[in-house]
């Protein structure tokens, strides 16, 4: 083969290497310089802007440099070891830290227990194809019912974005104060909320809301614990630290403005908003494994764990920020109630209450 000559003459490098005991060898071959290209040029060899984007870059898009650097949505704050959500700041008592979000879902699975494996009770057609979950916390229930109804959208809204991003297709979350005014413009078939005791500065108006994006037939389901720790054999009388600790919950959150105890309320309520066929059912949920029947026990086992946890969450904000609890009070006090909702001889239950109804049609 003839090698170029002049300008052009391209050198080759020939590299001798031994590998696996077989010889070969390299030609390291350089682009010829005629051949080569710099950037400048090759911008230079590109068409002409396009006149729609020349058209673009007379009208700018003018930055906002006062944008912070984190969405709201996103901020967080902390309190006495917690961490709280910062959008609507101080408008929930919990935390939404890895500690808040394990309970929450443990609650999750204490309820399929109570349900027998059900995600409610309402008796809802067939077929629904947009379903909303209030205060979705983890989310865990709406992709749950995403799975179940693949066909259905489901909308799931917290003021935490603490839900996964690896969702069913159908399941989509939004952060979202549900007592603020909804913006959705299309009606839902199936309403659904849980755990939202503390939550609501206003159920009347609530209920109403939830009534006016209803589509004709929706049906609207409340699922809440009553936060009173009843015994069927007089044993709650013994739990005095437990006891004393939970009346002064009701109290703190009184005066925060959220009751814990509308769940007592919420059938006349739901009637009151327009909805008919509405039906309330209380089941008992132990604390504790004392119960007899297996199922109940494993249910009560569970339940000892997430009670203590919901102590330690709730405590902090409640006694701390809105009664003036110093923390070593809380810690003292806290280790009590401890105590008493370990004691094997002490048969406490709470009631769960689930309470649903239907928009005319």
């Amino acid at each position: 083969m003839k090698r170029p000559t002049g300008s052009t003459a391209v050198k080759c490098v020939m590299i001798p290497f031994t590998a696996l005991s077989t010889a070969a060898t390299l030609h390291f071959c350089p682009k010829p310089p005629a051949l080569t290209m710099c950037a400048e040029e090759r911008q230079k060899s590109k068409s002409p802007t396009p006149p729609l984007q020349e058209a673009l870059a007379e009208q700018p898009l003018e930055a906002d440099d006062n944008l912070p650097d984190d969405d709201s949505a996103y901020a967080v704050s902390y309190e006495n070891g917690r961490r709280y959500h910062a959008f609507r700041a101080g408008t929930y008592l919990l935390p939404n830290d890895d500690k808040e979000q394990d309970r929450m879902d443990l609650v999750h699975h204490l309820y399929s227990l109570l349900l027998g494996g059900k995600l409610f009770l309402a008796p809802i057609p067939p077929g629904p194809h947009r379903v909303l979950d209030l205060g979705t916390g983890t989310g865990i229930w709406a992709m749950d019912f995403a799975d179940e109804y693949p066909s259905a959208e489901v909308i799931g809204t917290d003021l935490s974005p603490i839900q996964p991003k690896w969702t069913p297709p159908n399941c989509f979350f939004e952060v979202d104060d549900f007592e603020a005014e909804w913006l959705y413009t299309k009606p839902f078939d199936f309403i659904h909320a849980r755990e939202l005791e503390g939550c609501i500065s206003n159920d009347d108006d609530l209920f109403r809301r939830a009534f006016r994006h209803l589509a004709p037939g929706g049906y609207i389901e409340f699922q809440a614990a009553y936060p009173h720790w009843l015994s069927d054999d007089g044993t709650a009388g013994k739990a005095e630290n437990a006891q004393s600790w939970l009346k002064i919950l009701l109290e703190g959150s009184a005066k925060f403005g959220k009751s814990l105890e509308g769940a007592v309320n919420w059938k006349k309520k739901m009637e009151k908003a327009g909805f008919v066929d509405v039906q309330q059912e209380v089941r008992k949920m132990p604390i504790g494994a004392w119960p007899k029947d297996p199922k109940l026990k494993e249910m009560g086992r569970y339940q000892a764990i997430q009670q203590i946890q919901a102590v330690e969450s709730y405590t902090p904000r409640v006694f701390s920020t809105v009664l003036g609890w110093t923390e070593e009070e809380i810690q003292v006090y806290v280790a009590k109630v401890r105590k008493d909702l370990k004691d094997p001889s002490i048969h406490l239950y709470l009631p769960i209450y689930f309470i649903w109804g239907r928009k005319p049609e």
